[in-house]
């Protein structure tokens, strides 16, 4: 039984939205219960003392609050952090507290229907843009990865909704290819068991190549992961949990996968070949690249 395993129909990640007739059909739902409710009540007033009937001024009717987390990863190669402001009021991130290059993380906002995110770098003439549409009815991680146009400096996005999960031996990984090049050919990525030395003789290692842009449930353990033009990179995944497995790369740096949330060794290694990036894509910006 192979530990992971892809969706059985190849469904877009938003949840589907409501039809018009479906919506007018639950509205006309809620409606009827209500005014059924409403009936109810104003025929037992008649046998009740104006005191006890204060109940029905209370709302019959109560909306439903879901947990929804907005989670954004910078995924815009640029060594200058990135701004995040709501509705033009709300500093999500900004000044000494940017995302930069290769992180993500949860903002403290909850987005409702027509938000409006907007996304700047310094060294970045064109700011960016995300309005808010129809969100999930249910308790939800909300992603949002920003990235570069291939052909502009301007800034693209790529959104992902997965439903929170607990108590679930899998978890949940969005693999997400943001690397912006020219290339229209994007790599599989290679996903296979993480065997010790002393295992290798006994325990058969298997494979699996993902396709990018997808959300893959799998379950939980230490599995080797990699694409053609990056180091083997070593996941541990826990159930119950929501990851984030990011391809970046381009604009002078090399493409590279990043993990979140990530272990402390994972981040130390990532963390050192983004210093090493990051002094070499700024060495090519001052003197050309040979």
């Amino acid at each position: 039984q192979a530990r992971v395993r892809k969706p059985a129909k190849q469904a877009p990640i938003y949840y589907p939205l409501p039809t018009s007739a479906t919506m007018s059909a639950a509205a006309a739902l809620v409606c009827l219960v209500a005014a059924c409710c409403v009936s109810a009540a104003a025929a037992a007033a008649v046998a009740i003392s104006p005191a006890k009937s204060l109940r029905q001024e209370q709302s019959l009717v109560r909306s439903i609050a879901f947990e929804q987390k907005l989670l954004v990863c910078n995924a815009y190669p640029s060594k200058s952090g990135m701004s995040v402001v709501k509705n033009d009021h709300d500093n999500l991130a900004g000044g000494k507290d940017t995302i930069p290059f290769r992180e993500c993380r949860y903002l403290p906002s909850q987005l409702q229907k027509q938000d409006r995110l907007d996304f700047s770098l310094e060294e970045v003439v064109d700011h960016g843009t995300f309005d808010v549409g129809d969100l999930p009815s249910s308790d939800a991680v909300l992603l949002l990865v920003v990235e570069k146009k291939a052909s502009s400096p301007m800034l693209a996005f790529q959104s992902y909704a997965f439903p929170l999960t607990s108590g679930r031996k899998e978890a949940q990984i969005a693999v997400i290819n943001a690397v912006s090049d020219l290339d229209s050919t994007v790599p599989k990525l290679k996903m296979n068991d993480h065997i010790d030395t002393k295992e290798a003789q006994t325990v058969a290692k298997r494979v699996e190549q993902l396709s990018f842009n997808r959300v893959y449930s799998v379950e939980e353990g230490s599995y080797d992961a990699s694409v053609a033009d990056s180091a083997n990179m070593v996941l541990s995944l826990a159930g119950s949990q929501n990851y984030v497995l990011l391809r970046t790369g381009g604009n002078g740096y090399n493409s590279s996968l990043l993990l979140f949330p990530n272990t402390d060794s994972q981040a130390k290694a990532t963390g050192l070949a983004w210093l090493k990036e990051t002094i070499q894509a700024s060495f090519m910006r001052l003197f050309g690249k040979k």
